[in-house]
């Protein structure tokens, strides 16, 4: 038998309350017990029974919280864009840079020209620093390659990196990123040529599909035929919308019964009601809608009012957000959405695991697997307040230590 004990924790965040209002759940002066990778007990310090005994971490005090959630992130691709920056600067939009030939086409381009090894190397980087900074459960998505064939290699490299561990890592396939140079003016040809050629091909690789819905991309009634395919292969689904305008995306999200609606930039607070009524997570970006500039930030307050699951994500992308620490973005969830520091800490642990469907993730509780982050901080509104440092001192994978950031002082 495998038992690790964690004691004197200054703040243990379990994060298990029952809905989106009450998730957050703290207990001060802690401990842990952790056996064969799960959780077998947890409470006060002084309450640990006597029974109990094994190796015993004594974490001096620092916060304690359960693994970090990523909902959205796309770091399966080549390269970098970072020339990119210069034409933000001289006032091109997002999408005038993909019309100059930058944007998402650029990064397909050389990530087909990339070999697998090549790939693999550069997303084991972002996915190790975004373990390093916190996050043990995170949904990677394919997308920038475009074609069928290549669309299914992406997903079998991330099935190769997920089985690497230790992150935990959840597959989208968003074969329907944007339209191809091949397809051209041609949206609709784009999603059929998908629904014959790729999505039979899914089940075992993917667990979601996901869309790019958006005015000037694939339309409403384009996305639901695409999505309807999908699920007919039984397949989950979740969409991109209102990422640059309101599509209406969140009202198709809703009927579809979809796991999640992403970006929401635009979505206006009647589709966030469908949205909650149908259990569809929103979603939020907020590092993407301020590293494009656009000046408009996603009403959470509305999809909180509405009583459904928000989740921030890092969208960590090479274009409109080039990030894979999802911690980092903790300060500015607080700043940006106004979210308290518990509806922050809700939005990065089990609003992420709702999103993907992980119920496991998230959350510190009696048989869950034993994720969770020792912090350089001893109170859980330090990581909500603080910015510009990684403040993750230790990450612990089925209870055993799997990161550590010799940076720590605590």
């Amino acid at each position: 038998m495998d038992r690790v004990i964690i004691r004197h924790m200054g703040e243990l965040l379990t994060m298990d309350g029952v809905g989106p209002r009450d998730a957050f759940r703290a207990l001060m002066d802690a401990a842990m017990v952790v056996e064969d990778g799960h959780v077998r007990w947890l409470g006060l310090d002084q309450d640990l029974p006597v029974e109990y005994d094994g190796l015993e971490v004594d974490v001096e005090g620092a916060l304690v919280s359960p693994g970090l959630v990523d909902a959205h992130t796309h770091l399966l691709y080549a390269g970098d864009r970072s020339y990119e920056v210069r034409m933000r600067a001289e006032g091109r939009t997002y999408l005038e840079i993909l019309q100059a030939g930058g944007g998402i086409l650029s990064t397909v381009q050389k990530t087909r020209n990339a070999s697998d090894d090549e790939l693999l190397w550069e997303t084991r980087k972002r996915l190790s620093r975004a373990f390093s900074a916190g996050t043990t459960t995170l949904e990677v998505k394919s997308g920038y390659d475009l074609t069928a064939k290549g669309e299914l290699r992406l997903l079998k490299l991330i099935a190769r990196l997920a089985q690497e561990g230790p992150w935990r890592v959840a597959a989208t396939a968003l074969g329907a990123h944007a339209v191809p140079p091949e397809f051209q003016g041609r949206p609709d040809d784009f999603l059929v040529y998908l629904a014959s050629e790729y999505l039979p091909h899914l089940p075992g690789l993917a667990e979601v599909v996901d869309i790019f819905c958006e005015p000037g991309v694939f339309s409403v009634e384009s996305s639901r035929a695409y999505l309807q395919a999908a699920k007919r292969h039984g397949l989950r689904v979740k969409l991109h919308i209102d990422e640059l305008a309101d599509g209406g995306g969140g009202t198709l999200a809703a009927s579809l019964g979809a796991d999640s609606a992403d970006h929401c930039a635009f979505t206006t607070p009647e589709s966030f009601g469908a949205m909650a009524e149908a259990g569809t997570v929103a979603v939020i970006l907020p590092g993407t809608a301020r590293y494009l500039n656009h000046g408009h930030m996603a009403d959470a307050r509305a999809m909180l009012a509405a009583g459904g699951w928000v989740a921030v994500g890092s969208d960590g992308n090479p274009g409109s957000s080039p990030t894979d620490s999802l911690s980092s973005l903790m300060p500015w969830a607080a700043s940006w959405l106004r979210f308290t520091p518990e509806e922050v800490w809700t939005s990065v642990t089990r609003a992420g695991a709702e999103a993907l469907r992980r119920p496991q993730s998230g959350r510190l509780a009696v048989g869950v697997p034993a994720d969770f982050v020792v912090w350089d901080c001893d109170h859980y509104a330090f990581p909500t307040y603080y910015y510009g440092t990684n403040l993750v001192r230790e990450v612990y994978v089925d209870g055993r230590r799997a990161a550590v950031n010799h940076s720590s002082v605590l």
